[in-house]
């Protein structure tokens, strides 16, 4: 699979401190996208040069795969029921932390 570009948002307190952490175990190409439109604050992507795109858990999973030491998170998190778990947590923590920057900025 080819490398993706991981989008977080820079300026987000808890997204900025964690990615920090990816980069320092990955070769990863993270981009920040906090000037970029609404859809991609509120979730981690990774983009594609084919235009496809890995959204929320799916792109935790592609950045863990590819995160020195993660790679045990990424064969868990793919487990049927772990997965739909996770996905189903994983859309109003997101929701949270989105509202809470835009209305009060770094979260």
């Amino acid at each position: 699979m080819e490398k993706g570009k991981v989008l977080f948002n820079e300026k987000c307190g808890i997204c900025n401190f964690e990615i920090k952490h990816y980069k320092k175990r990955s070769s990863l190409n993270f981009e920040d996208c906090s000037a970029m439109e609404d859809k991609y604050l509120k979730a981690l992507y990774v983009q594609f040069s084919d235009g496809t795109e890995l959204k929320g858990v799916d792109a935790f999973i592609y950045v863990w795969s590819n995160t020195k030491g993660y790679n045990w998170l990424a064969k868990i998190t793919k487990l049927p029921i772990i997965y739909q778990i996770a996905k189903f947590c994983y859309k109003p923590i997101s929701f949270i932390i989105f509202w809470r920057f835009k209305i009060f900025g770094k979260v």
